[in-house]
């Protein structure tokens, strides 16, 4: 009976997420002056531009802007989350329009949100975890279930009794989201959660991997026999960590699908699966640029509002052909969305 309540529970807050334009308790409305012939301006805060599911959105946000003879400019917070508290109050000043933050928990923005939506700038968020006052909506892959989905594949694979680790970044509520999918999922299944790896400084990829890699080497009687991660930039390297030390053993699963986790999920054999929504992307950009349309046309939008994207699982037994996204509809008859190299 217990086991089917904790199964319950996780079918229950995944579904909580699951749906597409989830309205929020508390919603309101933003409604502003038409901008007329004015010349809009977008800011874009990203958590880190240097990876490549930033490039991918980022070149999607410039298009879109392009499209609408708009400007867009990025300003990279380099994962210094304190940084952005001050960049927003500086986009603010610089007399911004819109303003779409990436993966940036909005605790370390707060007072520059309420700023925002006094000036009527709408605010749009990308997996930021939390609707405060000032956000319009935050367009997310659905974190829980994401974190459940991958840590279900991974429970299935190495059997109930079995020990795994997991590595993230704390002070990303989107992390801490994923993870507690994930804790129901294992206990679920009767995984032992063993050991918990935390992000601190430096770059995130390597930072992960030297203390994977020091996690194997520990691990002298090779009890590890997964890792679940948040995101693709630490289980790329989780899974390179496993192979360097010899653990082919090891299935790792992590969240996202960018065009290089495909490719490195025919190069890693520890890389088993990925918790994912990238293919929609242009989509989600398409969706967060027609609610900018609105708002600057003088029609009130709704705020605080959840526009939660269903995550799919993409495995070795699943990969799509190279080029493309992961689709259930199949692949033929259509272009590739990215060339794999």
């Amino acid at each position: 009976m217990k086991k089917w309540i904790q199964t319950a529970l996780i079918v229950l807050l995944a579904s909580m997420f699951v749906a597409t334009s989830l309205g929020v308790a508390n919603a309101d409305e933003m409604k502003i002056k038409p901008k007329g012939d004015k010349k809009i301006k977008i800011a874009v805060m990203d958590l880190i531009s240097s990876i490549e599911v930033a490039a991918l959105f980022n070149k999607y946000h410039m298009a879109a802007a392009k499209e609408r003879k708009w400007e867009a400019q990025v300003f990279d917070l380099k994962v210094n989350f304190t940084e952005s508290g001050p960049t927003m109050e500086n986009i603010i000043a610089a007399g911004y329009d819109g303003v779409i933050v990436h993966w940036t928990t909005p605790k370390f923005y707060e007072v520059q949100l309420k700023k925002a939506q006094e000036k009527g700038i709408p605010v749009l968020t990308i997996a930021c975890g939390e609707l405060l006052p000032g956000i319009v909506g935050d367009f997310a892959i659905s974190n829980v279930a994401a974190g459940a989905l991958n840590a279900e594949y991974l429970s299935n694979k190495i059997g109930r009794g079995a020990k795994v680790m997991a590595y993230y970044t704390p002070d990303q509520l989107i992390h801490r989201q994923r993870l507690m999918g994930a804790k129901g999922a294992f206990e679920t299944y009767g995984v032992v959660l063993a050991q918990e790896l935390y992000y601190s400084s430096g770059d995130p990829s390597q930072a992960c991997y030297e203390s994977c890699k020091n996690a194997f080497l520990a691990d002298t009687k090779k009890e590890i026999k997964g890792v679940w991660t948040p995101w693709e930039g630490y289980g790329i390297p989780a899974a390179r960590a496993a192979m360097d030390t010899g653990r082919k053993d090891v299935i790792v699963v992590t969240v996202d699908d960018s065009p290089n986790t495909y490719t490195e999920f025919q190069k890693l054999p520890t890389l088993h699966a990925t918790a994912a929504t990238l293919g929609l992307a242009t989509k989600i950009v398409d969706d967060m640029f027609g609610i900018f349309d609105k708002a600057f046309a003088g029609q009130p939008v709704q705020t605080r509002q959840f526009y939660g994207v269903p995550p799919y699982l993409v495995t070795k037994e699943n990969l799509p052909p190279k080029g493309y996204f992961f689709s259930f509809c199949g692949y033929k008859g259509r272009p590739p969305d990215f060339q794999v190299k």
